[in-house]
C-alpha cells in the first residue's frame, strides 16, 4: 500500500510524540517492516522533505554505475537507497540492468512514441506541379514527376535512417 505524505508525517509523529512502536504502525497502515524502518532512516538522515514525493528525476550512468558498485563492496542496498534518497527498488532495477546489458543497460532510453514526421505532401505536388507546367508532352510531364517523386523518396529514406540511429 503507497503512503501519503500525510501519512507519513502522521507515522512520524505517533512514534515520535506517542511512542508507538514502528512494528505496530506497520501493521496500522498495512506496509512492512523494511518500508517502515527505511521511512525512518530518511527522515532522520534528510528532514520531512524526504518523505515527500518528488518530480520525476533522471540519473546519470555514471551515478548508477557509482550506487552499483558500492553495493557490490558490500553496502546494503537500503543504506544506499537512504544515502542517496531512492527508492530501493530503483537500485535492484539499476543491478538487473546492468547485469543484463553491461553499462548500456543503465543509459536511459527516450520514452513514449516517436514524433510524427511533417507531412511533405504540399511541397511534393508544388513541386511536380512546376515541373508539369514547364513540360509541354504529357510523357515529359510523367518522367518530371517520377524524377521528382524518386528523389522525394530517397529523401525520405535518409531521413528514416537518420532518426533510427
Amino acid at each position: 500500500m503507497k503512503l501519503s505524505n500525510e501519512d507519513k508525517l502522521e507515522i512520524i509523529r505517533l512514534n515520535k510524540e506517542e511512542g508507538i512502536p514502528k512494528k505496530r504502525l506497520a501493521e496500522m497502515y498495512g506496509i512492512g517492516l523494511a518500508p517502515m524502518k527505511e521511512l525512518f532512516a530518511r527522515y532522520n538522515l534528510h528532514g520531512a522533505e524526504a518523505l515527500i514525493k518528488k518530480p520525476y528525476r533522471t540519473f546519470s550512468p555514471e551515478f548508477k554505475l557509482e550506487v552499483i558498485d558500492r553495493h557490490r563492496e558490500g553496502e546494503s542496498i537500503n543504506s544506499l537507497a537512504v544515502i542517496n534518497d531512492i527508492h530501493r527498488a530503483m537500485i535492484y532495477s539499476w543491478i538487473r540492468r546492468y547485469e543484463k546489458d553491461g553499462y548500456n543497460g543503465l543509459v536511459d532510453k527516450k520514452k513514449g512514441r516517436p514524433p510524427k514526421m511533417k507531412k511533405n505532401d504540399d511541397v511534393t505536388s508544388k513541386m511536380i506541379s512546376e515541373a508539369a507546367d514547364d513540360e509541354v508532352k504529357a510523357d515529359s510531364a510523367d518522367r518530371a514527376r517520377i524524377k521528382l517523386l524518386e528523389k522525394r523518396n530517397r529523401e525520405l529514406e535518409a531521413e528514416i535512417a537518420y532518426l533510427k540511429n
